[in-house]
């Protein structure tokens, strides 16, 4: 593996180059900002980029509307949908959806048997997310507002303290910050199966320029 990024990030997306992740730092000694950075997989360089830059990758092009109607762009995950809306998902369970032209059709808070939802991972018309609290990842239908499959359980240890999802092919991606590992899934059988094992909590895993990356206790790595 190779250390990107040795702290703590806010936030991490794909961008055709590699990644942009956000980072609060001290500014005047007293207050905190937010700035970004974008790691170019090609050149191995990092470089500072506008919020704009950010927003527009994590929104899509109607990021100006979106952003305007949330408030609060970095700790929020963005998902895009085929019909071309976009979906936001808080850790608080907070979530809203945005049609093609960037307009709030829907807002509300998901929960789960009294626990909040966790990332999103589009797939067709449904998202899959995870819920620490349950040990569980779950489907949610954006055409029936209504939650449907369920994978694990409080009682199981399928996925201990998964925190968040990931969709590649025919496959989902669970990062297990409880048990160090990312597990998969398959989305023909249903099965889950061991992909990675670190030795420190594991937050995220994404697939950017060719590359893999995991967000780790002690930074962004890419595998």
């Amino acid at each position: 593996m190779k250390k990107v990024f040795a702290f703590e990030v806010f936030d991490i997306i794909p961008c055709p180059e590699g990644i942009i992740i956000s980072q609060k730092e001290l500014y005047n000694g007293t207050s905190y900002k937010v700035s970004f950075l974008q790691y170019d997989v090609a050149t191995d360089r990092r470089t500072a980029i506008t919020k704009d830059i950010y927003q527009g990758f994590k929104f899509g092009e109607n990021f100006e509307k979106i952003t305007d109607e949330i408030g609060d762009y970095v700790s929020c995950e963005a998902g895009f949908f085929r019909n071309g809306s976009v979906v936001i998902v808080y850790p608080s369970g907070e979530t809203g959806i945005f049609d093609k032209r960037g307009k709030n059709t829907w807002t509300g808070d998901l929960m789960y048997r009294d626990c909040p939802i966790n990332s999103i991972a589009p797939d067709g018309s449904q998202f899959w997310t995870a819920i620490p609290l349950q040990n569980s990842i779950i489907s949610y239908s954006l055409v029936h507002k209504k939650f449907s499959m369920r994978i694990g359980s409080e009682s199981a240890n399928t996925f201990v303290e998964p925190v968040s999802v990931s969709h590649y092919g025919n496959e989902l991606f669970v990062c297990c910050a409880g048990s160090n590992k990312i597990r998969t899934v398959d989305l023909t059988s249903f099965l889950a199966s061991d992909y990675r094992q670190f030795e420190e909590p594991v937050y995220k895993y994404m697939r950017s320029a060719g590359k893999e990356f995991v967000v780790l206790a002690s930074g962004v790595y890419m595998l």
